[in-house]
């Protein structure tokens, strides 16, 4: 689609008069709806309108990065995006990266998306450290190297081992501006102020229903921060995937999919 003049890629399925649910994928290198997505998108259109993305900067939308405000940006393309599709009312569901755009907009004082209920799947909590930071800017475009940033990302090595997996995500990180898209983020004026410490979100202003899905062994992310945003989401219901890592909606992909279905279903 061409959104406000943009290339926007997205991937729909389901009725189009079904409920909408919108599906918001991460940040690593490679990442795009097709390839954080493609266990789920058929389970949730058999109830759902379903809209997966890909961000603006990744997959095959266009490279675009706005130095100034690079959140606020996606955000406001995402909200035209769901406007050019008349969607007006939308269960979203944030992966790592998207989950943290999300929680921005879900905490703001003049929300720009029209959510109904929101699934934080690996998202929240503090930012990553900074030797996680650094084994992800490490990647260097090469197929082995993709085959490392897997590794890091999935508790089940049968993930790095499957070549048509990492083959997929390898492409999907050679899109022309990917890799440059991706290196910007390492961009940090000598001036600008440190990232504040801890998790400075303001869960407590989420007034919608949230589900929070993480994986028991998610080695991106410190230790119990799931528990510790559901716990600060009034109301939030919290899922730890056993033998996951921040990919539970691969790695146990059943499971995910009846968790987000049936929490959809509530309300």
């Amino acid at each position: 689609m061409r959104v406000d003049g943009i290339d926007t890629h997205v991937l729909t399925a389901g009725p189009a008069d079904a409920p909408a649910v919108v599906l918001l994928h991460g940040g690593a290198h490679g990442e795009a709806a097709e390839t954080a997505w493609a266990h789920n998108i058929g389970a949730l259109a058999g109830r759902h309108r379903v809209i997966a993305p890909d961000w603006l900067g990744f997959g095959r939308s266009a490279k675009l990065v706005d130095f100034a405000d690079r959140t606020g940006r996606m955000l406001q393309h995402l909200a035209r995006l769901l406007e050019e599709l008349g969607v007006r009312r939308a269960d979203v569901v944030g992966l790592s990266m998207g989950g943290a755009v999300l929680l921005r907009d879900l905490t703001a004082a003049t929300p720009v998306l029209p959510v109904r209920r929101a699934v934080l799947t690996s998202a929240g909590g503090p930012p990553l450290g900074a030797a996680v930071r650094q084994r992800l800017m490490a990647y260097d475009g090469t197929l082995d190297g993709m085959r490392e940033q897997v590794r890091m990302v999935f508790a089940d090595p049968r993930f790095a081992d499957d070549d048509a997996y990492v083959g997929a995500l390898h492409e999907m990180s050679a899109q022309p501006g990917a890799f440059e898209a991706f290196a910007s983020l390492a961009l940090r004026r000598p001036d600008a102020p440190p990232p504040p410490a801890g998790d400075p979100t303001p869960y407590e202003r989420i007034t919608v229903p949230v589900l929070v899905v993480a994986g028991a062994q998610d080695r991106l992310k410190e230790p119990g921060f799931a528990a510790a945003v559901a716990t600060r989401i009034p109301d939030a219901r919290l899922e730890v995937v056993d033998g996951c890592g921040h990919c539970p909606q691969i790695e146990a992909a059943e499971r995910w999919n009846r968790l987000v279905l049936d929490f959809l279903a509530e309300g």
